[in-house]
């Protein structure tokens, strides 16, 4: 793209964004994730889209999906921990629902996140030792 060029691109509201160029909307403690049209107007036409299974669970960092576009593949991280609710198959028959609707039909999954607080994980983590504690004696 030219520096002269000037660069259209859609933004839905009621949604966060972050800076790897996906999406969140939250709704009844879950998470519908997508791309931004940002991403597919600067990467090119979307080719393909990897999601994985239902069920699985994911962790801070961890992949989350990959999309292939005309200008290569991007592997989309996880911000948090949860289990992946439902997957959009349909992006993935239909990859163009990305690039032509990527804020109504081309969202790719939802997710529930983890939601532990600090004093949860450490009442966890002290039951934990509790529970071995008491059959080492």
């Amino acid at each position: 793209m030219d520096s002269d060029e000037i660069q259209e691109f859609r933004v839905a509201h009621k949604r966060r964004y972050s800076k790897n160029h996906l999406w969140y909307q939250e709704k009844d403690d879950r998470i519908t994730i997508g791309v931004t049209d940002f991403i597919s107007q600067e990467k090119g036409e979307v080719l393909r889209v990897v999601l994985p299974h239902a069920g699985n669970e994911v962790y801070v960092d961890e992949e989350l999906f990959s999309i292939d576009f005309e200008e290569g593949t991007i592997v989309f991280r996880s911000y948090f921990s949860g289990e992946i609710i439902e997957v959009n198959g349909e992006v993935e028959i239909n990859p163009e629902l990305v690039d032509d609707s990527p804020y109504e039909h081309g969202w790719c999954m939802i997710f529930e996140p983890h939601r532990y607080t600090r004093t949860q994980q450490l009442f966890n983590d002290f039951v934990q030792v509790l529970s071995q504690a008491d059959y080492l004696l």
